[in-house]
């Protein structure tokens, strides 16, 4: 027969070990540019968007699931997606491919200038090259809680204990 602190013991551990097996760095950083662009990354989901007058794309690549964010972040990624339009002197132009197959690697990545570079050509035949834009504005806009997992094994427990009393109390 296990002792009461034994079970306190038991189910702390249980809590505790929920709590550390939430991930703890999935996040949304949103990066508005001086343009009024906002290019926003997905840490979790490994995607991203850039939106504003002229550019509205989605893309993704398994390198944003590393992504640390900062004011002043320094990254080069290789996107494995990348769909959408960028509009130059009032036409949209999709990233350039021949035949389904891109015709430029499609990347995000900084300059050392502190401006965040869309790394593709645009159009067929090609019209415009690289979308490079600064930063003016950085926020995280969601950061999960790990110790909501933990809260929540929590309350599975209590309910648990609460409803072994009452089975014992009404069988005595």
């Amino acid at each position: 027969m296990m002792t009461k602190l034994a079970k306190t013991a038991a189910i702390a551990l249980a809590a505790g070990s929920m709590m550390a097996a939430a991930p703890a760095s999935a996040a949304i950083f949103e990066y508005e540019m001086t343009n009024g662009d906002v290019m926003t990354i997905d840490t979790d989901a490994k995607t991203g968007t850039w939106v504003g007058n002229n550019i509205d794309v989605a893309f993704a690549g398994e390198e944003l699931g590393a992504f640390q964010g900062g004011e002043n972040p320094s990254f080069s990624f290789t996107l494995s997606e990348m769909t959408g339009t960028r509009n130059i002197r009032g036409t949209d132009y999709t990233p350039t491919t021949v035949n389904g197959n891109r015709t430029h690697p499609w990347m995000l990545k900084t300059n050392r200038d502190g401006r965040i570079n869309l790394w593709s050509w645009w159009g067929d035949p090609v019209i415009a090259g690289d979308y490079v834009k600064k930063v003016g504005d950085y926020r995280v806009i969601d950061v999960p809680a790990p110790g909501m997992l933990g809260l929540f094994g929590l309350a599975l427990v209590a309910l648990g204990l609460g409803r072994r009393r009452r089975i014992k109390a009404s069988a005595a």
